[in-house]
């Protein structure tokens, strides 16, 4: 049953009547009015009708705001059972709370409604906030005991105190479907309970929220027989030590059955579990619509991940219209590779489930229905996120929603297929039919960091290079060939700066580009982040299109390489031919040489003319450095030289020649000026940097002449202003969004009208 019934029950069965337009309630029976637009009121509301149909206590026997004897006058029971019907003898005394109060209130509430049974002389007491509730048996324990004498529920019409409140398959035991606010607003107090005021940070608080809700799911959907009581609860007299004992076996247990899900132990002590437990224990997560679910859950996660952690939460009618736009099918597996949160893959498999409609009756072949739309959540829906702590946001929402949980999977999705593979080998090369995906935007990878950076083509010829970049390539790599299709949010200078013209070549080169969608600048602001971003909707090429690019590209780059490497071989020989000769203080060091090198040299030819030998290298080398252009001058003066004296001769004058050596460059190397040479370094390289990049615009000129001339298709292009909210998050009545994928429908049925 509905917790909200209650109140129409209350109403129908005439127990309580609203006055002034639902602005106040009066309670027939005890013949009291009240403000009902206070929230504890409503509460009181609520249990006060339960304690009637539920609980089956006389209306007659119930009264409101009772005066405690002993306590100020100020001190008010807020419902009292009374056991007779002159109301002499109370039995259960309740204090009723708003919904969503600390944890610290909550404790204060149980020491007021201890101090008013006590006073009163009640059998029972129960504090409510909310579907948070925690009864006690007070007349049989000590006045200070707060543990030993909780109790599982309060005893139905005066009767025995039951060992379990919530039991599968009877009617006012069974766990509640709660509405959208009501879900939020426990997952709001579980967090907060986890949190303790900042001892947590938000996403260890969720870590360990996650696993206990995933504890709660699965044990709702356990086998068990009708009566059988649920093991996620507290049962009577049951101390935290006892709940967290067996919320921990259920935890292991559920571990070992889906290993994929968590790994990590539950790491919060047994007080904050069993809080946390009293928080949920009555209401059913499994049962709950999934559209319920699914708002209260993205709300939620909106509310506590903001600023820095909010660039894992794409806006829920941007995501809604990428979706729309590329309309999945059943059949095809769809990966986001920064899946963040999961919003991506949930919208995808909401987009299913209602397409499901249209085939299956949801009533009739709710079998066929759900099979259509679970096997795809199961099978076909793939995410990747770096942060360990967000995947597990990302699994713990696809639980939620029923399962697709396991193919997520917390890494860098940059990182080598092979290690992705190992991880989970669903993650393959050209496997995917769609990518949904809002990567990073401003990260750098840099290559002494990560050094995959040089795997990539638009990272190879550089240090560093931004995630956003890096993620096109590697969303071209995951997608199938010629079928597969991408939608992913880049920031607008992708498509603007003339620095990035080679990413935009890059695009032009690998994808067909179906659509182009401007996004407002408010797009993300909501999130901390003021970024302007475009949509852009793409679809890989065939491998026949691929090459046929990469062939007319080798070509292009291959007929200006033979005019553009001799310029740069011509600029390198320049400059190295000039740091040979030396600095100007090095070149007169040569000048003052080279008379005395010439003759020596001129001796050393005549004599080895003479014996008919062969100069040595190094005669050689000297020779052309310091008289490339002269010619020899024959020498008569050892003509007269008998071989031996001739021989004797060579020797003397190549010592002389060594010693002379040894001096000049020890006279060349004191006149270096380092200065100088890495002045004509700097200028030779930017001559050859300005030949290199005159090439590479050349490549890009002839490249981008040939797209226009063989690979020209139209285009969508849109520009959204607004989109269904505004810069806070507050909603917008207008959505451009939605007219944008209507007339993209029009436009890729006759494009040629458009153009």
């Amino acid at each position: 049953m509905n917790q909200t019934d209650f109140l129409q029950i209350g109403e129908q069965k005439g127990y309580i009547k609203f006055l002034n337009d639902g602005k106040r309630i009066h309670y027939v029976a005890p013949d009291k009015n009240y403000r009902f637009t206070d929230p504890e009121e409503k509460v009181r509301a609520k249990f006060y009708v339960e304690l009637i149909e539920h609980y089956q206590y006389p209306p007659n026997r119930i009264d409101l705001e009772v005066t405690v004897p002993r306590r100020t006058p100020s001190d008010l029971a807020d419902i009292v059972v009374f056991r007779d019907d002159d109301k002499k003898d109370p039995f259960i005394v309740v204090e009723c709370k708003k919904d969503g109060i600390s944890d610290a209130e909550f404790n204060q509430a149980i020491e007021q409604v201890f101090g008013n049974c006590n006073s009163l002389g009640g059998y029972f007491a129960v504090v409510v906030a909310g579907n948070t509730r925690r009864p006690f048996d007070v007349k049989n324990h000590e006045p200070g005991e707060r543990s030993q004498n909780i109790i599982a529920d309060p005893p139905v019409r005066y009767g025995k105190v039951q060992e379990w409140r919530y039991l599968k398959g009877v009617p006012q035991s069974e766990l509640s479907v709660i509405e959208r606010g009501e879900l939020i607003r426990v997952l709001e107090k579980c967090h907060d309970t986890l949190w303790q005021g900042g001892k947590f940070a938000p996403t260890q608080a969720f870590d360990e929220l996650a696993k206990i809700l995933f504890i709660k799911i699965r044990d709702e959907k356990k086998s068990r027989r009708k009566g059988k009581p649920y093991d996620f609860q507290i049962k009577t007299h049951e101390k935290p030590e006892s709940v967290a004992n067996r919320i921990s076996s259920l935890y292991q247990e559920a571990k070992t059955l889906d290993p994929e899900v968590f790994t990590e132990n539950i790491e919060i002590d047994d007080n904050l579990l069993f809080s946390v437990v009293n928080h949920l224990q009555g209401i059913s997560l499994s049962q709950t619509d999934l559209d319920v679910k699914g708002v209260a859950f993205e709300r939620f996660l909106g509310n506590f991940f903001k600023g820095e952690i909010g660039q894992f939460f794409t806006p829920r009618n941007v995501v809604e219209f990428m979706v729309d736009m590329v309309k999945p099918d059943h059949e095809e597996r769809i990966l986001d590779p920064a899946c963040g949160s999961g919003g991506f893959l949930l919208h995808a498999m909401d987009y299913i489930r209602k397409q499901a409609s249209e085939f299956y009756d949801e009533e009739t072949e709710s079998r066929d229905h759900f099979l259509y739309w679970h096997d795809f959540a199961e099978k076909r829906l793939f995410g990747i996120e770096v942060n360990d702590s967000i995947a597990r946001v990302a699994k713990m929402n696809m639980i939620i929603h029923d399962d697709g949980h396991s193919n997520v999977i917390s890494n860098d999705a940059l990182v080598g297929f092979d290690i992705l593979y190992n991880q989970h080998s669903e993650f393959e090369k050209d496997q995917f039919d769609i990518i949904l995906t809002n990567p990073p935007f401003g990260a750098v990878i840099k290559q002494s960091e990560l050094p995959y950076l040089r795997d990539y083509e638009l990272g190879k010829n550089g240090t560093s290079q931004k995630t956003e970049i890096l993620f096109l390539e590697r969303c071209f790599d995951f997608l199938k060939w010629k079928t597969g299709k991408l939608a992913i949010i880049l920031p607008d200078g992708i498509l603007t700066n003339s620095s990035l013209q080679y990413v935009r070549d890059y695009i032009e080169r690998h994808f067909k580009i179906l659509a182009v969608v401007s996004l407002p600048q408010i797009a993300f602001s909501h999130y901390g982040a003021g970024v302007k971003t475009s949509i852009l909707f793409l679809q890989k090429f065939s491998e026949q299109e691929f090459e046929r690019y990469q062939d007319a590209i080798d070509q292009i780059e291959s007929k200006n390489k033979t005019i553009y490497t001799p310029k740069i071989e011509e600029l390198e020989n320049e400059r190295q031919t000039i740091i040979a000769k030396g600095s100007p203080a090095q070149v007169d060091v040569t000048e003052n040489y080279r008379q005395q090198f010439i003759s020596i040299l001129d001796n050393i030819d005549a004599l080895n003319q003479k014996l008919e030998k062969v100069p040595t290298k190094k005669v050689q080398d000297l020779s052309a450095f310091f008289f490339p252009e002269i010619e020899s001058t024959p020498t008569t003066e050892f003509e007269l030289f008998d071989p031996q004296t001739a021989r004797a001769e060579l020797k003397a004058q190549t010592s002389d020649l060594n010693t002379l050596e040894k001096e000049y460059r020890a006279a060349f190397r004191n006149a270096a000026d380092p200065e100088w040479e890495s002045k004509i370094k700097a200028a030779y390289k930017e001559k050859i940097d300005a030949v290199k990049e005159e090439w590479t615009d050349k490549n890009t000129e002839d490249i981008r002449e040939w797209v226009r001339k063989n690979a020209n298709h139209p285009i969508f292009m849109a520009i959204a202003e607004r989109i269904g909210y505004d810069a806070t998050g507050r909603k917008d009545p207008i959505n451009d969004l939605n007219a944008i994928c209507k007339e993209y429908r029009k436009f890729t049925e006759n494009p040629d009208f458009f153009g």
